[in-house]
């Protein structure tokens, strides 16, 4: 009697793997598939899920869970040479860029890499049943899964804890795992007698089979989004503020001592410093705001912001000192020198920071070279100024404010109560 191989695996009770797969309705072409073996449902074992999107993302999460604090989350992107990709598990502890998780038990299957404009990850994971935060029943009809996605140029890197920037695109689905079981299979998604499910990830599903790299695709009914309404309000108050202090407010009130002249002038100056201040503060509450919810505070633009405003603090001091100084010396002294190069050295790497911020932003191209361009006029114009008002001012003497004084010969002359004989740039 003949038993062909198929009917025997039949005959001796090996089962089909059933793949459960889900793709989200918001993004193209980003979908994630699961697998529990036989052998996982007491509940300890191994789970494989596969991670599959266009190559042109930036990176791609999977975790497990309702949301993102606690959750067991999975990054992927491509790694160095560009043809492979990296896996970084990672924990959530809040709704902040998870942390590498050493502890977390994973491996990177045959069929993963990058080949054909897509990037794929087929992964089995031995600590998916259990993780510091949550844990998941291989049972479960209900089970809670959430993901992200950020668009861009793909990263290179095999940096399992490397920076990345905030998702643009998000979303939570839930999956049967009583549908994605049957069997244990090494690596179900290049096992051609897989069967695929597709779920529109509200527990509900359509059987259709197919090898485990076919395209066969679900609908999502799961929320999903970038970020919050009240983060956009957030992150476009802190770069309008921010903006507006370092490349108006701030380099304006610098100026009024070199473009303006009457009596009074050190106080218009002071109180245009103090405004600028004010909406810097600002800015920088906003900016620590996001920072601790996006977990960046230790990324570049956050820790330059951070310094900029400790040093800034120390600014209106210096001008206090030079003031009084200056008003019983009646000269310019070093503490003018400081206060003056102290403050265009604060402008300009606030200038500077915030470009760093739009690119941690991923703002548009468009948006980085906007602001470029509008930060190069007014720093041309504001060291084209300074430079005029130095060649102006060499061999005249000038004092502090730009009042127009008195001489003992009676004539009027430009650049303070008193004066000195240089002006320093």
């Amino acid at each position: 009697m003949k038993f062909t191989l198929l009917g025997l695996a039949s005959a001796i009770g090996v089962a089909n793997a059933q793949i459960l797969k889900y793709c989200a309705s918001t993004a193209t072409n980003i979908c994630f598939s699961v697998y529990v073996p036989t052998s996982s449902l007491s509940g300890t074992g191994d789970l494989y899920f596969q991670i599959q999107a266009p190559s042109t993302q930036q990176w791609i999460g999977l975790g497990q869970g309702s949301q993102m604090p606690g959750a067991n989350i999975f990054m992927v992107y491509g790694d160095t040479n560009g043809q492979n990709v990296t896996l970084s598990p990672r924990l959530a502890s809040g709704y902040v860029i998870p942390n590498y998780n050493p502890a977390a038990q994973v491996t990177l299957l045959s069929g993963s890499g990058i080949s054909n404009g897509t990037i794929t990850a087929n992964v089995r994971c031995a600590s998916c049943a259990n993780w510091i935060g949550g844990s998941m029943n291989f049972s479960d009809p209900n089970s809670n899964w959430i993901w992200s996605v950020k668009e861009g140029s793909a990263i290179a890197s095999s940096d399992l804890s490397t920076n990345l920037q905030i998702h643009d695109n998000q979303g939570n689905f839930n999956l049967d795992l009583t549908k994605a079981t049957g069997g244990d299979f090494l690596n179900p998604f290049t096992d051609s007698t897989a069967t695929i499910s597709t779920t529109d990830g509200t527990t509900s599903s359509s059987n259709s089979t197919a090898s485990s790299s076919g395209s066969s695709s679900g609908s999502s009914s799961g929320s999903s989004g970038g970020a919050t309404a009240s983060q956009t309000r957030a992150l476009i108050a802190h770069g309008t503020l921010m903006a507006l202090a370092f490349l108006i407010f701030f380099p304006f009130g610098s100026l009024t001592i070199r473009l303006l002249s009457f009596k009074g002038l050190v106080w218009v100056h002071a109180a245009a410093q103090f405004f600028a201040y004010a909406v810097f503060i600002a800015g920088f509450g906003i900016g620590v705001w996001i920072a601790r919810g996006y977990g960046i505070v230790g990324y570049t633009h956050p820790v330059i912001g951070i310094v900029v405003f400790s040093l800034m603090f120390f600014q209106p001091i210096l001008g206090y000192i030079h003031h009084l100084v200056y008003v019983r010396s009646q000269r310019r002294t070093w503490w003018a020198v400081a206060h003056v190069w102290y403050g265009r050295a604060l402008i300009i790497l606030g200038a500077i920071n915030g470009g760093l911020g739009l690119k941690l932003a991923a703002n548009s191209t468009g948006g980085e070279i906007a602001y470029g361009v509008i930060a190069g006029v007014v720093f041309l114009a504001w060291f084209a100024v300074m430079a005029i008002g130095f060649l102006r001012s060499r061999g005249k003497r000038e004092g502090e404010t730009g009042d127009k004084i008195t001489n003992s010969s009676g004539s009027e002359e430009e650049m303070g109560e008193r004066v000195e004989t240089r002006r320093e740039l």
